[in-house]
């Protein structure tokens, strides 16, 4: 009986983000215009869209986040509070960029503050210092080094979801795939405040995807794109598995993120190459290039949603498999991936 109650309180928690992401991002729409949270057609050479559209993903992503975390009360748990408060600071940071456009420095600066009150309030990886890693490291550097894995684990994942978010629906569609995902392995594990949040992102992620896939009527803007990267990079470090050993589960968050990952591994690289600028944007990315390839651009959303779906399961399949297994696997994706990565770059004007 008690895990039926559960059930339907998820269902009404789902439920319940939705309904009030749809009502804020439907208002969104009304205020972007009068309040100039507007992306202009033509202010970049990558954007094609021909109307100005409501920068206010992020904005209803964070107005939702506050509704349902005090009205659910997760911000008694430490870890959610953490998140939280972390996230908001990434998240207003982005929503400064959205009106003022800040240099690569300043969204820097935002980055790193947040995910410093991340590890102030104490969320952080503890990977070194684990009974289970392949080396003992003694402290103070186990802890040295948990840190400075946490900082590359949270910039990285925060701005591939920022790198990606240049295509009608295909961030937010990602971000529902991986919160659906730690959903279920929040679920296997029994972390109740963990499935709470899980359910109210992807919740979230439903809303927004209605009104920012193709024809987009709102974009998630990089306040949105950070706060939900920064989310779920945060979900990752606080989601403990208790099945498997963490010798086959260590990979699993990089197999959920692995569409952005990617993208952002193939761009950076690519600019660098072509003696780019990392930062400016441009059409370079995953989805650019299979549509040269003859993809339709909306084809290729779905292709890069059905490979983090794919690719998610097999992580999840592997976490009770043999150490050796998994990592047999596991290898075996990277090479794909490199190979991939190759046909993509290989020729691309």
């Amino acid at each position: 009986m008690q895990n039926l109650a559960q059930l339907e309180y998820i269902i009404l928690l789902l439920i319940g983000s939705i309904v009030l992401g749809l009502g804020l991002a439907q208002i969104s729409l009304k205020i972007a215009p009068q309040v100039g949270l507007m992306d202009i057609p033509g202010s970049a050479d990558h954007k094609k869209h021909q109307n100005p559209v409501p920068l206010t993903g992020g904005v209803v992503l964070m107005d939702t986040m506050i509704v349902m975390i005090l009205l659910t009360k997760m911000w008694g748990d430490a870890h959610i509070w953490a998140i939280f408060v972390s996230g908001m600071i990434i998240g207003l940071f982005g929503l400064m960029d959205d009106y003022f456009h800040l240099s690569v420095t300043k969204k820097l600066i935002g980055q790193i503050f947040g995910i410093t009150m991340l590890i102030y309030l104490g969320v952080q990886v503890q990977f070194f210092n684990s009974p289970e890693f392949l080396l003992q490291i003694e402290e103070p550097w186990a802890s040295w080094l948990n840190i400075i894995f946490t900082f590359l684990w949270l910039l990285t994942v925060t701005n591939s979801f920022n790198f990606i978010d240049s295509i009608d629906g295909l961030a937010v569609g990602l971000s529902g795939v991986s919160a659906g995902f730690f959903l279920l392995l929040a679920f296997a594990t029994g972390q109740m405040s963990l499935i709470f949040l899980c359910t109210v992102i992807l919740g979230i992620c439903i809303a927004l995807y209605l009104f920012n896939s193709q024809p987009a009527s709102l974009f998630l803007g990089d306040s949105g794109a950070q706060f939900l990267g920064f989310l779920l990079a945060s979900v990752a470090i606080i989601y403990h598995p208790e099945i498997g050993s963490q010798g086959s589960s260590w990979f699993m968050p990089i197999l959920i993120f692995s569409v952005p990952l990617f993208d952002m591994i193939l761009v950076v690289f690519s600019r660098i190459k072509r003696h780019k600028k990392i930062h400016k944007a441009s059409r370079d990315h995953t989805y650019h290039r299979l549509e040269q390839r003859g993809i339709p651009i909306h084809h290729s959303v779905l292709i890069m949603h059905g490979t983090s779906l794919l690719l998610s399961m097999i992580g999840f399949l592997c976490l009770n498999l043999p150490v050796l297994h998994a990592n047999i696997i596991f290898g075996l994706i990277v090479l794909l991936g490199l190979g991939a990565f190759t046909i993509l770059d290989q020729n691309y004007q």
